[in-house]
């Protein structure tokens, strides 16, 4: 950082200010070079130069060490405020630090990418996503900022607002005798067992009417132990479509599935002291929503997601 200016054809720069502060403030040509951890004869250059651009003697040089002049005086005065004010408009911002958001069944990467971008065109925010297997995606923890889940969270400390709704798809093993079918019903998986996410999750075997109520199969903890249970034939899954569009397995094929309940994307962040652009997050979040509603899902959706590399 030169921080140089032009005064009568000469050029100033901010070591030339603050080797004169320092001096200034010492009174003393070896103790001020010391502290600006330069040489006694380059400080000497320096303020001479000083007082050559400038026209003017700033030191009184008849005693054994340098007073200032009223020149000198007046300068020192004006630099104690202006200098350091030079000094902040010059130095380079410090980066921001990035916008965890965090999620846990399935990054919604249409909306959420949308709303990524627009952040950082328009706001200079980074938003880094951030995937951890728990109930409300690390915030409760204050390890991300904010968090995209499915389902509703119920913690007084947070506060949500529902930012899209998804259909859902049945994820059966492909060995599975439901795997000729072309659709799948709610009242069918009722009469199945269930395989169910008990970390972040959002579906029981209580989502079912009495009538159809579906045992469960296996209990697993993220996406990778759902599926690799549902492909063991330990029982059925059902998923948001933009969930399972994002985790094509061989041994899975994914189904429409007909009456079932919407399943529902919340965004959710601390209701006291949230970070400084949370509130602008969801905003675009809710923009980018607005402008590509989710659409239910059809049987070519639900057989092309097998297929999404």
């Amino acid at each position: 950082m030169t921080g140089r200016t032009n005064v009568t054809g000469m050029d100033i720069g901010i070591q030339h200010l603050r080797c004169f502060l320092t001096l200034a403030e010492e009174e003393h040509f070896t103790w001020a070079a010391d502290r600006l951890g330069i040489s006694q004869p380059t400080l000497s250059r320096q303020i001479r130069r000083l007082e050559e651009t400038l026209g003017r003697a700033l030191l009184d040089r008849s005693t054994r060490h340098p007073r200032l002049t009223a020149e000198g005086r007046r300068l020192q005065a004006e630099l104690h405020i202006l200098l350091p004010r030079l000094e902040a408009a010059l130095r380079p911002p410090e980066p921001e630090a990035a916008f965890r958001l965090g999620y846990a069944w399935g990054f919604p990467r249409t909306l959420g990418r949308r709303a990524m971008e627009y952040m950082e065109e328009h706001h200079q925010v980074l938003v880094q996503p951030v995937r951890t297997d728990d109930r409300t995606a690390g915030l409760r923890d204050g390890a991300v900022d904010a968090a995209l889940l499915w389902g509703g969270v119920t913690d007084p400390r947070l506060t949500s607002v529902e930012v899209l709704r998804d259909g859902r798809v049945a994820a059966v093993s492909r060995r599975s005798t439901l795997a000729t079918r072309s659709t799948v019903t709610w009242r069918d998986i009722g009469r199945r067992c269930l395989v169910v996410n008990t970390v972040s999750g959002t579906l029981t075997p209580d989502d079912w009417p009495k009538s159809a109520t579906p045992e469960i199969g296996a209990e697993t903890t993220n996406i990778e132990e759902y599926l690799h249970a549902v492909a063991a034939r330990r029982g059925v899954g059902v998923l948001p479509s933009s969930v399972a569009a994002q985790h094509p397995d061989p041994d899975v094929l994914y189904l429409p599935l007909t009456g079932a309940p919407p399943a529902t994307l919340h965004y959710v962040r601390p209701r006291t002291d949230p970070h400084p652009h949370a509130t602008t997050l969801q905003t675009a979040l809710l923009s980018a929503a607005s402008d590509a509603p989710a659409r239910p899902v059809t049987h070519r959706a639900a057989r092309r997601a097998e297929h999404v590399r």
